[in-house]
């Protein structure tokens, strides 16, 4: 059996504020084009230039990465996170987070989550897509919020939407909106079926791969994908 994330971590820390005074040059053109050019004032007129209080319920997942791309060379972040992406599926062994969106079972890989929070009050970007549910301040990031249910086009409803996992890549954090925590997933790289668009009734571009858990499948999201789509909108 898989254990929890509570069981898969067995202390529970807070992370350090991080970033903060800088914006990526993805942050930049994500934020002009929902606050306006002048968002570094419309940031701090909304409460935003500050650090938000989050609880953690994971501490750090992953090793962290540079969020900005190395100087002189812009298309770090973004090669990187689809290199990353690629090759999760030649991996021996894979760790996913579980999680439930609207009643059903998906996974993100291990070593794209930056944590896992308690849900908090977000800002909400009155020009954003629906499935843009707000942003926060994140350790001094300022992240997007994605409702997962929408995105996905998912046709349950989503219910309250409990905890935040934060993804990181391409120059940014993105927080992902769910209803409930599943499990820790840790799994033979064999036993993920990839390339399976044609098999999934959601939004087929955002899923990579499939997981049979029991009687049922896990779909994996594609993070590097959603980055994209979010970035895209």
């Amino acid at each position: 059996m898989s254990p929890s994330l509570e069981e898969y971590f067995e202390e529970r820390v807070l992370l350090p504020e991080q970033g903060g005074g800088t914006f990526s040059d993805t942050e930049r053109a994500f934020l002009s084009r929902y606050m306006g050019e002048d968002f570094e004032a419309a940031l701090k007129r909304q409460g935003l230039a500050q650090p938000a209080a989050v609880e953690s319920i994971s501490g750090e997942l992953a090793a962290p990465v540079p969020v900005a791309p190395a100087p002189g060379d812009p298309g770090s972040e973004v090669s990187d996170a689809a290199a990353l992406e690629a090759g999760l599926r030649d991996v021996r062994e894979l760790k996913l987070v579980g999680f439930q969106v609207a009643g059903q079972e998906f996974a993100v890989p291990i070593a794209q989550v930056q944590e896992v929070l308690r849900a908090m009050p977000l800002t909400r970007l009155p020009a954003a897509p629906d499935h843009i549910a707000g942003v926060t301040n994140l350790r001094g990031r300022v992240a997007p919020m994605v409702d997962l249910s929408k995105i996905l086009d998912l046709s349950t409803p989503s219910r309250d939407n409990r905890f935040v996992i934060v993804c990181r890549g391409r120059g940014m954090l993105v927080g992902l909106l769910v209803e409930a925590i599943a499990a820790m997933h840790q799994v033979s790289g064999q036993d993920v079926e990839w390339a399976v668009e044609a098999r999934v009734g959601v939004a087929s571009d955002l899923i990579a791969g499939l997981l049979k858990v029991g009687d049922g499948l896990v779909k994996i999201l594609s993070v590097d994908s959603l980055f994209q789509k979010v970035l895209k909108s």
